[in-house]
């Protein structure tokens, strides 16, 4: 059994604040695998729990066993969480002093299939015609550090997208005074 990679990364997710984040209940600790099985493999749900059994996961997290089934509805509790996961690891980053600098941009990602909820036809960046796609939206402090992301429906213009990361930034986490960043696309009026 191989275990190095995971007290590593359980390591890191501990010293940047993502155990804290995440909580050290059931569904915190299978959140926290799903992170570092993505960095360890970049598979499916299925090649995480079998990637799981060869590295000891549930011995070192603490967790009895698990299938995919399991990530999957780990994921839906992750969605209903993601305000306050990212409300902890701001303020976790910066206490009562949040940066006044932001950054942001979207990318699309088209999808395989038409089950997707958020799927739409819109503009494609990666060029697929035909194809449905979510637009994803990416909030970070000046040092590019992750504070917020969002995922849109695929028809969704960029400049649509921006209230909602300013209405994040002042509603979730507080920030009074912001200057934001973003390419002429997004930014066209004030």
């Amino acid at each position: 059994m191989r275990v190095g990679a995971v007290i590593c990364l359980q390591v890191l997710a501990v010293r940047l604040g993502i155990v804290k984040a995440l909580g050290t209940d059931r569904q915190g600790k299978l959140a926290l695998w799903q992170v570092m099985a993505r960095l360890m493999d970049q598979g499916s749900r299925l090649s995480s729990v079998r990637l799981a059994e060869r590295h000891g996961v549930c011995d070192i997290l603490g967790l009895d066993a698990f299938h995919e089934d399991h990530l999957y509805a780990n994921l839906s509790w992750l969605s209903e969480h993601q305000e306050d996961i990212e409300k902890r690891l701001f303020k976790d980053r910066y206490g009562s002093l949040p940066p006044r600098l932001f950054l942001y941009d979207v990318t699309s990602s088209y999808l395989e299939g038409t089950c997707n909820a958020l799927g739409a036809f819109g503009y494609n960046r990666d060029g697929k015609k035909g194809k449905r796609q979510i637009v994803v939206g990416l909030l970070t402090d000046s040092d590019g550090f992750p504070v917020s992301v969002r995922v849109f429906e695929g028809n969704t213009q960029d400049v649509k997208t921006v209230c909602d990361q300013i209405s994040v930034l002042a509603q979730q986490f507080g920030v009074q005074e912001v200057i934001f960043v973003g390419d002429r696309g997004m930014l066209k009026q004030s």
